[in-house]
């Protein structure tokens, strides 16, 4: 059994649990900003999602430096990023729904709820937890009996007002969401079932997203320096999500702007 499918079993039974949820407000403490459009609008400088996560389970070191969300948007807020990503996920990397609300509650830019989302449940809670958009993963798609279709969950969350990143990896999976509305797209260079890196796999899955229209395009994860950053602007992307390099980084600020692919600061 592949890393995917351990931490699906896991995350159902997170999500079964009768406190799913719990502590959420019934509505948003503020209307949300949109995500897509602010990818758009800083796809010429590069858009920069970065990402609170505590754990990161692909690397040597899974244990990230602790740092509070207040501390995290204090040591990122001068590099202006585009939006926020927040680890959902309980099981392996010690996130929360809750984790979310605080973020969306304390920042003005758009905040990504991300999750092994297999259930309507997980959609109203990042819609309660005030997110603009959530992702969901294409490799999902009939993975684990139970799993609730991605068509289904992407409408669930158009009914919610939340906007849809969906998660590719290899090429074959675009036929499979074809039918899937998604306000954006994500190629992750990370394989969900071995979580080894795979360049070559993302590289050409990029292309096949361009040829075929699908904008805005971020490039999700592997990204520890202005050269993996420096891969994705010439794989044609529009943005770049980043995450445990941020939690690792001395000086966050600094780091995100050497990851810019025009002048630093971007867009407003």
């Amino acid at each position: 059994m592949g890393f995917l499918e351990e931490i699906l079993r896991e995350t159902r039974r997170t999500v079964d649990a009768p406190g799913y949820g719990q502590g959420l407000p019934e509505l948003p403490s503020r209307r949300t900003t949109s995500f897509r459009a602010a990818v758009e609008r800083d796809r010429a400088s590069g858009a920069l999602v970065v990402e609170y996560k505590r754990v990161s389970p692909g690397q040597s070191e899974p244990k990230l430096p602790t740092r509070s969300i207040p501390e995290f948007l204090r040591l990122t807020e001068t590099a202006r990023p585009t939006a926020f990503s927040c680890l959902a996920t309980t099981p392996r990397f010690d996130g929360s729904p809750s984790d979310v609300a605080e973020l969306a509650g304390s920042t003005s830019r758009p905040v990504l709820f991300k999750d092994f989302v297999v259930d309507a449940r997980q959609v109203r809670a990042a819609a309660r937890a005030g997110a603009s958009a959530i992702l969901l993963i294409a490799r999902l798609s009939g993975l684990l009996e139970g799993t609730a279709p991605l068509v289904d969950l992407a409408n669930a969350a158009h009914a919610e007002g939340l906007e849809v990143l969906l998660e590719l990896h290899a090429r074959s999976e675009l036929s499979r969401v074809a039918n899937v509305v998604a306000d954006v797209y994500g190629v992750n260079v990370r394989n969900l079932d071995t979580l080894a890196i795979d360049r070559p796999t993302a590289a050409e899955t990029l292309r096949e997203a361009r040829s075929a229209g699908l904008r805005p395009l971020l490039g999700l994860s592997g990204v520890a320096d202005a050269t993996d950053a420096g891969r994705f602007w010439a794989d044609g992307v529009d943005g770049i999500l980043v995450g445990s390099a941020v939690a690792r980084a001395a000086d966050p600020a600094h780091f995100l702007e050497t990851l810019r692919r025009g002048p630093p600061g971007g867009t407003p």
